[in-house]
């Protein structure tokens, strides 16, 4: 577990609004103004070099990283805030197809055998799946949020849980997390929905 200090962040400090642009810039080149991004789209800047994950350093925010221990794998990164939680995760996709479509209706279906329900919304970042997952060992259900960012040879998933699966205001706090994400995909081969290696930054490593 990694607790962010109060460092200084400025989110737009790679898009500097008063430099000049000229007839000769290439407009079409430029990175979107929001991410989540594509590593070839920025820099890493001050972000922390999470493997397969570029991740922004957020003031007031606890990280931690999901382990397989037996397989000494990483499986995702979770922030956490006032009872609200972000995890993010990466997989390969195919160079012709977006996989997000296809993914949530898997997990429609893999959620209502596990007894829960979901309905499609549109969200700031595209479609989602609001979904009422069953508490294990408990009659009782917990909201979540599952966000897909299709990217280039790539699928970013964004799952909210905690507080931040049902109240909007929280919610939006974590995907302004999302939006400052940069994946870097790598040219090794790895077939579609395959986990993308995560890593512990070293500068976490360095405060255990």
């Amino acid at each position: 577990m990694w607790l962010f200090g109060k460092k200084k962040h400025d989110r737009h400090e790679a898009a500097n609004a008063e430099d000049p642009v000229t007839a000769d810039d290439d407009v079409e080149s430029a990175a979107p103004a929001t991410g989540p991004w594509d590593s070839d789209e920025v820099a890493i800047g001050d972000r922390l070099d999470a493997g397969s994950l570029w991740i922004p350093v957020i003031p007031g925010t606890t990280l931690q990283f999901t382990l397989d221990r037996r397989r000494q794998q990483v499986l995702g990164i979770v922030y956490s805030k006032d009872s609200s939680a972000l995890q993010l995760q990466v997989f390969a996709a195919p160079r012709s197809a977006k996989l997000w479509e296809e993914v949530r209706r898997d997990m429609r279906t893999s959620i209502a055998q596990q007894g829960g329900f979901s309905q499609e919304e549109e969200g700031p970042l595209g479609p989602e799946l609001h979904a009422q997952m069953p508490v294990p060992g408990s009659k009782a259900m917990a909201p979540h949020r599952f966000l897909g960012i299709d990217g280039p040879r790539w699928l970013l998933r964004a799952t909210l849980y905690g507080k931040a699966g049902a109240d909007e205001a929280a919610a939006n706090e974590m995907i302004e997390i999302v939006r400052e994400v940069v994946v870097n995909r790598g040219q090794a081969p790895h077939p579609p929905r395959e986990l993308l290696p995560l890593e512990i930054p070293e500068q976490v490593t360095a405060q255990e």
